[in-house]
């Protein structure tokens, strides 16, 4: 089970680059997920590993040999797309025995006649057959060996192509957008069946997605890209508490992080454009910064003088919970249209259905333990020691 190191991989399409100078390690046993908007570069970036597209510059090594010359069968990877990519004549247990039956392939095999009478043969050996069954019992397929992919649901489809991964017993899976042909029921079942997979067969996932529910749910390390550059590496505690830039403080959350501008003036701090000031004094110099507060770290409070006046624009009830937008400027500027309302929306996630409406003013209450600091101009994370006035 390898060791994955990059060191300054990069690749280009004609002068077009879409990964620069990736650098990062794989540990043994990771479920290490490649996090990024559509276009980023997450599913070149596996089909290099994989071998299926060349590398422009930089080495990528198993435990410290360069792989980049080697064809993907030489890799002992298994990739599970995006697709499913099943051959439709085939039959459940034909498509997962098929790396077996291709592993024991010879090349006058391919000779018309031959090639079907080898293929059945290679697939009725009993090691072949044992390995079959015991794959489909483990992703529950058994009663659908004899069947073919047409008949299947989408969450079938997606078992019978993680099988036939699983059934060569690689070193090392990679997989590219599974999920995401499935609707959201069966999104979340899948993730629980990867997860117990992975927890079971005890190797190292390599996992792209643009989902970052799939991300946080399912890694033990997450790497955010966009635009073919690394953005942070992490654990999904340390990307979603502490982002090192504003992009993937925004990508990581649903609602994503609230950038609140603000002044610091003589070591206060007050939201931009109001006359409001927050309760934290940052051992910054003065001038003009973001402050990043996630949703679920404001809470509505009407008696707290300290609280922040804002106004209303969006109030979303979801049962146990509701998603409430506002505006600190709406607050001293009623005359502000809706579509001006929207331009600087702040969220704040809270518990029940609280009974808010559209247009009021509320008092809000940041905590400020989890604030995180961020430089306008270049969006980069600071890090100031907070000095906050007693209670």
């Amino acid at each position: 089970m390898p060791h994955i190191s990059f060191n300054k991989v990069s690749k280009f399409y004609g002068d077009r680059e879409v990964i620069h100078e990736f650098d990062a390690q794989i540990e043994d046993r990771e479920f290490l997920v490649l996090l990024g908007p559509s276009g980023c570069g997450k599913s070149t970036m596996l089909r290099m590993i994989a071998g299926l597209s060349d590398i422009s510059s930089g080495q990528i090594a198993f435990d410290g040999r360069v792989v980049n010359e080697l064809e993907p069968r030489e890799r002992n990877i298994a990739f599970v797309f995006q697709s499913y990519a099943l051959y439709p004549h085939m039959t459940v247990r034909e498509n997962i025995a098929f790396p077996l039956v291709m592993d024991r392939f010879k090349g006058w095999y391919h000779i018309p006649i031959v090639n079907s009478i080898m293929r059945r043969s290679i697939a009725a050996k009993p090691e072949v057959k044992s390995r079959v069954v015991e794959v489909a019992e483990m992703l529950e397929l058994t009663d659908y060996l004899d069947r073919r992919p047409r008949t299947l649901s989408g969450g079938q489809r997606q078992r019978v192509a993680v099988g036939r991964a699983l059934v060569r017993d690689p070193s090392l899976y990679l997989l590219d957008e599974p999920l995401s042909n499935l609707d959201a029921k069966l999104r979340a079942q899948m993730r629980e069946e990867i997860s117990a997979l992975y927890r079971r067969v005890g190797k190292t996932f390599i996992y792209v997605t643009h989902d970052q529910v799939e991300a946080m749910t399912m890694a033990t390390r997450i790497i955010v890209l966009n635009n073919g550059k690394i953005q942070q590496i992490g654990t999904p505690e340390e990307i979603y508490n502490r982002p090192v830039n504003i992009f993937v403080a925004r990508f990581i959350g649903s609602p994503a992080m609230n950038l609140i501008p603000v002044t610091v003036s003589s070591r206060t701090t007050m939201v931009r454009d109001t006359t409001f000031v927050i309760d934290v004094s940052p051992d910054l110099p003065d001038g003009q910064y973001l402050l990043g507060i996630r949703p679920e770290k404001i809470t509505i409070d009407g008696a707290n003088s300290d609280s922040l006046c804002a106004r209303i624009s969006v109030v979303e009830h979801l049962g146990g919970e509701s998603i409430v937008g506002f505006r600190f400027a709406d607050a001293t500027d009623p005359a502000l249209s809706p579509s001006r309302m929207m331009e600087s929306t702040n969220y704040a996630r809270i518990p029940g259905t609280a009974a808010l409406k559209v247009g009021n003013i509320q008092k809000f209450n940041i905590d400020t333990d989890s604030v995180n600091w961020f430089a306008e101009d270049s969006g980069e994370v600071l890090h100031p020691t907070l000095n906050r006035r007693p209670c």
